[in-house]
């Protein structure tokens, strides 16, 4: 699965950062490889030699030793971040038909602008359990969030914060903050794959998911 993740300036920074350390020891690794080539290989021994090569480098990669991609920084990381939230060690249904696609936030949540991106390839198996864990995790509390906008309605008069008194034209401040609560416990994927990153750069996540 491939997943677009907004980001800030300072977290794509220091993935990008990362990301050239590990392709640096990537090159690394070849060149000793390489040089461990025996001389005067006919071409389908070469070939052969290169292929055995590759699948080493592709198992170094999937061990976590090398990780020279965005995805490979990350995925160690989401798996960690997936498991301590307990969603490794449960069944989850599929998310419903006809609901937002694995890409979109989930109905209710804050709209807040990144202006930086990372795109994340995460194994399939992997992605089903953050996009249902996601969805199933959330789903309370978007239905509580539904039935308060069906009892005090999208738009409302005035403010009912910063120490003003309510009046009883809409929603008290204890009922915002009811609502704010239901918002904050809405959990998308762009946050889980954002705490992945910062914890894969070890950057302080305050602010960045």
């Amino acid at each position: 699965m491939r997943f677009v993740v907004k980001c800030s300036d300072r977290l794509a920074d220091e993935m990008a950062a990362r990301v050239r350390v590990e392709r640096q020891a990537e090159r690394e690794w070849w060149r000793a490889r390489r040089a461990e080539q025996p001389e005067d290989l006919e071409p389908a021994q070469r070939a052969g030699w290169l292929a055995a090569a590759q699948a080493d480098f592709e198992a170094e990669r999937a061990a976590g030793r090398l990780a020279g991609s965005r995805s490979a920084v990350v995925l160690p990381a989401l798996r960690d971040e997936i498991a301590e939230r307990g969603w490794l060690a449960r069944t989850w249904r599929p998310v419903p038909d006809g609901y937002r696609s694995r890409r979109a936030r989930p109905w209710g949540t804050t709209d807040r602008r990144w202006p930086s991106q990372l795109t994340l390839d995460v194994p399939d198996d992997l992605g089903q359990v953050l996009v249902r864990g996601c969805h199933w995790t959330s789903a309370p509390h978007v239905a509580a969030l539904q039935t308060w906008y069906g009892q005090h309605g999208e738009a409302h008069r005035g403010t009912h914060r910063g120490g003003r008194i309510w009046r009883g034209t809409g929603p008290s401040n204890a009922d915002l903050e009811h609502r704010d609560r239901l918002q904050a416990a809405i959990i998308t994927t762009g946050m889980v794959l954002r705490a992945a990153a910062c914890r894969a750069v070890d950057l302080d996540p305050i602010g960045h998911v």
